[in-house]
């Protein structure tokens, strides 16, 4: 699962987000990044755990957690969402990274007329 962390601030690490969330259970992927759009002292993080109860427990554990004098925003990212990452789902169906919208195995059509 993929979780979304707002509000960190700049000078925060990889290292530091990962060791964060392995109190909760194992990461694979954490990376920081900047919000260019908004404010510049600002970041974000996105933060990959494979076992869905330990992702759900460290959003329900870090979510509203001061550092700084900030408090984290902390979500799991559902497909469509701005930061996720394209992945399969279990259909097979692929999400697109920031669009609503997913993309089946019959979206091209070739040859023939519309609608036939």
């Amino acid at each position: 699962m993929q979780i979304y962390i707002g509000n960190l601030p700049l000078e925060y690490t990889d290292t530091e987000l990962k060791s964060m969330f392995e109190a909760f259970g194992s990461v694979k992927e954490a990376t920081i990044g900047r919000n260019k759009k908004t404010n510049e002292s600002e970041g974000y993080g996105i933060v990959v755990m494979s076992v869905k109860s330990e992702a759900r427990a460290a959003v329900e554990g870090l979510r509203g957690k001061d550092i700084q004098g900030k408090p984290l925003r902390v979500k799991i990212l559902k497909p469509g969402d701005m930061f996720h990452t394209q992945e399969s789902g279990r259909s097979g169906v692929h999400f697109l990274k920031s669009s609503g919208t997913f993309r089946g195995t019959t979206t091209i059509r070739r040859g023939g007329q519309r609608g036939s």
